[in-house]
């Protein structure tokens, strides 16, 4: 398993990620974008990648949020594969080894048509995502995906059972879900995993800071990671209103890798 975590967007943040990264001993940077993706050039991605290889690093992940890849619309729908064919146009040029984005969702669909669609819509961009030697992986639970749950993530692996899932433990937490049942049956489904620490306190999320300071179980999800020969990134996460920014965002990163570290061969 390989240490990174979500860096910043623009050059002169990579450059600073970069430079933190190398210091800190991480290997990668991966990159999240929503709407702001549609304004993402060529010669940024290129400028990035060039940055990586001065420092030494990989991207881990190219992650495209928020589009509606099943969308009733034709206009929407056409836009967002345009977004989808960059993406993996985009982290080809990164060198990035994942590309996570959503299955999209027809609203008010019965989930047999919603698979049916997902399983027609997508087969042109696995083919390209496995002729630029990247792997295609998607998120669960929101950001407008019909894979809202586990049992909709089972119908799709009836049909593709090698897809794979971006897991997060915290969200699952967070929707109610127990993460360890998650990543124990179905950690071979796994294409990448994203380091989050959820604290709660008189039951609400109090805080989101380092590994290992709140209430996920990272010991235990990281023995199914093993059982199941899990060998991708392991990604972390600055989230939440303080620990995403300024000094406790650097803390964050380093007290994870820290913690996370005694995990690891």
């Amino acid at each position: 398993m390989k240490l990174g975590f979500i860096g910043e967007n623009s050059l002169e943040s990579v450059e600073k990620d970069c430079v933190f990264a190398r210091e800190h001993g991480f290997e990668g940077l991966e990159y999240n974008y929503w709407g702001g993706f549609r304004d993402l050039t060529e010669e940024t991605v290129s400028k990035t990648r060039a940055m990586h290889e001065k420092h030494g690093l990989r991207a881990c992940m190219l992650g495209l949020w928020g589009w509606n890849h099943l969308a009733p619309d034709a206009a929407a729908r056409k836009e967002s594969h345009e977004m989808l064919r960059r993406a993996i146009d985009y982290a080809r040029i990164l060198h990035a080894d994942v590309v996570v984005t959503g299955a999209g969702d027809l609203p008010n669909e019965a989930p047999g048509r919603k698979v049916a669609e997902f399983l027609k819509v997508f087969r042109p961009f696995f083919h390209r995502a496995e002729k630029a030697g990247l792997q295609l992986a998607f998120y669960a639970l929101h950001g407008g995906s019909f894979l809202d749950s586990i049992e909709a993530f089972e119908r799709v692996w009836e049909h593709l059972p090698d897809l794979k899932m971006k897991f997060d433990p915290a969200n699952w937490q967070h929707h109610g879900d127990d993460y360890l049942d998650v990543v124990r049956r179905y950690g071979n489904k796994i294409g990448h995993v994203h380091i989050k620490e959820h604290l709660t306190h008189r039951g609400q999320l109090a805080s989101q800071p380092a590994a290992g300071m709140g209430d996920i179980e990272w010991g235990k999800v990281m023995a199914f990671l093993y059982e199941h020969d899990y060998r991708g990134w392991l990604s972390f996460e600055p989230h939440g209103a303080q620990w995403s920014r300024g000094a406790l965002r650097e803390r964050m990163l380093i007290l994870s890798k820290k913690y996370l570290s005694q995990f690891l061969m």
